[in-house]
């Protein structure tokens, strides 16, 4: 992430975080930001489904020193083991607070486990409900279906392997 005022000034800021795409890539994310965004936005997002991997990469970076912030999310109790394997320090932690209101308005808690998995919630709870009938109905299949409801997800930051463990549990209600 290029960091406003701290390290967006270098004359290849550009360039440093291209770089930590490029790493990302190399390491087979379950889904990345599209290419052509790298070159716009002031960051550049993928999803991992090991921790493994987020060590090897977390280490790359770590050697690379790009000079640029990394933001990872997931478990925090993994996320401060793999980080303090590659000898880092987590300095700040985001917390959800839970759901407020009329909860009873809101889809199952399966369909909100895909629909949240977008920060920019692009994945509605209709479009979880289609592909679940499309699913029992033998028209398209799980996998498939993760595919096509990450799609709208630009940022690259939903989960295709994530969901498709969901849709199966959804296609067995």
């Amino acid at each position: 992430m290029l960091a406003a005022g701290i390290n967006d000034k270098y004359p290849d800021s550009r360039k440093r975080l291209i770089r930590t795409a490029e790493i990302m890539k190399k390491h087979n994310p379950t889904n990345m930001m599209m290419e052509a965004a790298w070159k716009i936005s002031p960051v550049i997002t993928a999803t991992f489904t090991d921790i493994d991997t987020l060590k090897q990469i977390t280490q790359t970076l770590k050697e690379e020193d790009l000079g640029v912030s990394i933001v990872i999310s997931g478990l925090i109790s993994e996320i401060k083991e793999a980080v303090k394997e590659v000898g880092l320090n987590m300095h700040t932690v985001h917390l959800s607070l839970g759901v407020f209101g009329k909860k009873e308005l809101l889809p199952s808690d399966k369909v909100l486990e895909i629909t949240t998995g977008c920060g920019h919630h692009c994945i509605s709870s209709q479009s979880v409900e289609y592909y679940v009938d499309l699913i029992k109905n033998g028209k398209i299949t799980i996998k498939k279906a993760a595919e096509k409801l990450s799609k709208p997800c630009v940022c690259g930051i939903s989960n295709i392997k994530r969901y498709t463990k969901i849709l199966e549990e959804l296609t067995l209600l």
